[in-house]
């Protein structure tokens, strides 16, 4: 009787230990939720307002950050009610749309991950065969055939891409490359025209055909801060209106989590900005998506 007692005591300790973890953890993802809305609204809102003459001057605001706030990627330090996040935001007219560039454009950015000129141009078409409405075979594409010989039940789409997930269904686009093509392509751009101003050093690599060093120290030229008691301009660009969001934890109650949005700024309209879908997950891996409908509950 005595050995069943402890058994049962221990087993109840057990599970209530359990059920307060869990508790514990819905609590601090539910806090970490609406910290991050928060910091959608205050990035847009920021945004939204003129840059001070403090930072156009290069003097600095007292976080830290040197220069304007510009959509460039850049991750900028936050506090609210207690608890730090990190805002990175980024121009989403700056990557390169998965469904209008042509696979010339597409070659040259896997090129500039180290890829070779032929297993680049292959994946290229492979990826045009993916989104045309024909089943006809670019030079070095992938159809129906070519999947089912792979042993892919699911043969080519032959629709445009609906997330950049889907390139992961594409022949020959292994898990590490998709990783490193992920962060610079888009399927919510406006059409093909690409805003260079902040671009990241792959895709201007791929826009201008210059190596992915040379890229990278043009970014570095443009992104660096103005020089001290300097003037700077007085407009600052942002780009836009489609800005993507990306909000890491970094209190002890949240750390680890992550969450990216795609959020379109419409000053002068009620609401001024709108969540089009957000993304969550553990900081540095490949969120869950969450869509909202543009006159959901993601609006300021």
């Amino acid at each position: 009787m005595l050995t069943l007692l402890t058994v049962m005591a221990v087993g109840m300790t057990a599970a209530q230990r359990t059920e307060t973890a869990l508790t514990e953890n819905q609590i601090a993802d539910a806090r970490f939720r609406a910290l991050a809305d928060a910091a959608i609204a205050y990035a847009m809102f920021s945004f939204l307002m003129p840059a001070p003459d403090s930072v156009l001057t290069g003097s600095g605001d007292g976080t830290g950050d040197a220069g304007p706030w510009v959509p460039n990627g850049a991750p900028r330090v936050w506090r609210f009610a207690g608890e730090g996040v990190s805002i990175a935001i980024s121009n989403e007219q700056s990557r390169i749309n998965l469904n209008q560039a042509p696979p010339e454009l597409l070659a040259a950015l896997i090129e500039a991950f180290e890829v070779s000129d032929d297993e680049a141009r292959s994946l290229a078409d492979a990826i045009a065969d993916w989104r045309d409405e024909d089943d006809l075979h670019l030079l070095n594409g992938a159809e129906d055939d070519d999947y089912e010989a792979a042993g892919r039940t699911l043969g080519a789409k032959d629709a445009p891409f609906t997330a950049v997930e889907e390139l992961q269904q594409v022949l020959g686009v292994s898990p590490a490359l998709y990783r490193r093509l992920a962060p610079e392509l888009s399927v919510d751009s406006d059409g093909n025209q690409i805003d260079q101003s902040f671009a990241s050093p792959a895709v201007l690599a791929a826009l201008q055909g210059i190596p992915l060093a040379e890229a990278e120290l043009q970014v570095q030229e443009r992104d660096s801060p103005i020089v001290p008691d300097a003037q700077g301009p007085r407009a600052v660009n942002r780009g836009g209106p489609l800005y993507r969001i990306r909000v890491n934890a970094e209190g002890l109650s949240g750390k680890g989590r992550g969450m990216e949005a795609l959020v379109e700024l419409t000053p002068g309209q009620q609401p001024p900005y709108q969540v089009r879908w957000r993304r969550y997950g553990l900081a540095g891996t490949a969120p869950t998506q969450e869509s909202d409908e543009m006159d959901g509950d993601g609006a300021g």
